[in-house]
């Protein structure tokens, strides 16, 4: 599996930013938000790896690979990083680091498949 080692985002989980989302809603102040997880970003390697861990996986399994060797048709932005500037200002709590998010959603996709496993009939 190949894992993009020279461009940058910043991972949000969307259980965290569609609780955000309502948190917004309710307070109907107009404007533009950007909302995302906490933290400086990741490259696309290295949200990659912190998935593989959370999952225990060997990432070992990854290959890093620079923009440029995938040779894409369109040209893509190597940092869309985004920050959250005015939640804490408006009254809301910034969101969990984007790490954190990566192993709650494992963990709930673990739990979901293990459930869906037992309820299977045989």
């Amino acid at each position: 599996m190949q894992a993009i080692s020279d461009m940058f985002g910043t991972p949000t989980y969307a259980g965290d930013l569609a609780r955000q989302l309502t948190r917004l809603a309710r307070l109907d102040i107009p404007g533009t938000y950007h909302v995302v997880n906490r933290g400086e970003g990741a490259s696309f390697e290295d949200f990659a790896r912190a998935a593989f861990e959370a999952a225990q996986l060997d990432d070992g399994l990854l290959e890093n690979v620079t923009l440029d060797s995938l040779q894409r048709p369109a040209r893509r932005p190597r940092n869309s990083r985004l920050r959250c500037l005015l939640s804490e200002p408006i009254g809301l709590e910034p969101l969990p680091f984007w790490r954190d998010a990566v192993r709650d959603f494992i963990a709930t996709e673990s739990a979901d498949q293990i459930a869906n496993a037992n309820n299977r009939p045989v």
